[in-house]
């Protein structure tokens, strides 16, 4: 069976965030990496339709079985808006990076800043994570199950903004957290300048996506690599 995975890195992702996390599961996955370059700071519509665009003509007409996606916050919203308006029925798993410290940065830079500022220094994207519009938006549907990321940790950015790890349960608690159907929920102790290049995330994500599970054994990670999927 033909399987791509399509990853849609967060708005903060640099290129070597962007080449670690693609070459990572290019390195330890059976799938066909993709990485569309999306751009972020034309904003969330903009970018749902690059990705509709992507699917089509690189994807869809290449006959896979199966296409899964890791989408890291603003990722994760590009594919539900893309996804509205789309007639693909290969979805396979999705994972979704979230992040309930990371995702208040958005606001709190418009409340400090003012939209105009937050636009013109950080780009649209960031402005329509600020909305609370985009958390209404549906989940794709998909064939197999979807998991869920959630960031402990506090990146650099979050801190110098406020947020602190205490600040972590109560944020959670919000409704836009719940992933309806979800099969998996994985606490993860990294912060969101750690989640691309955490190589022991990376591989319970690789599990998630091969066999819908970040489970673990004793406490130690399954390999997910190109000869355990192949075995």
């Amino acid at each position: 069976m033909r399987e791509a995975l399509v990853i849609l890195p967060g708005v903060t992702a640099d290129r070597r965030k962007r080449a670690f996390v693609a070459e990572y599961f290019r390195s330890h996955t059976r799938f066909d990496v993709f990485v569309p370059v999306l751009w972020q700071r034309l904003g969330l519509p903009f970018c749902a339709g690059q990705l509709r665009r992507f699917i089509e003509r690189r994807i869809a007409s290449a006959g896979y079985d199966q296409v899964h996606f890791l989408c890291y916050i603003s990722g994760g919203f590009i594919l539900r808006l893309a996804a509205s308006g789309w007639r693909f029925d290969r979805c396979g798993r999705v994972v979704f990076v979230r992040s309930p410290l990371q995702e208040q940065v958005p606001t709190l830079l418009v409340e400090r800043y003012g939209r105009l500022l937050t636009l013109i220094k950080a780009g649209k994207m960031v402005v329509d994570l600020a909305g609370g519009a985009k958390d209404r938006l549906p989940l794709p549907r998909t064939a197999q199950d979807q998991g869920l990321v959630l960031e402990r940790g506090v990146s650099q950015l979050a801190s110098s903004l406020g947020l602190r790890p205490e600040d972590f349960e109560g944020l959670k608690a919000a409704g836009e957290f719940n992933l309806p159907g979800g099969r998996g929920v994985l606490l993860a102790e990294e912060s969101h300048d750690e989640v691309y290049t955490s190589e022991l995330l990376l591989d319970r994500v690789a599990c998630f996506l091969a066999r819908g599970s970040f489970d673990t054994e004793e406490g130690r990670v399954p390999s997910c690599g190109r000869q355990a999927s192949s075995s």
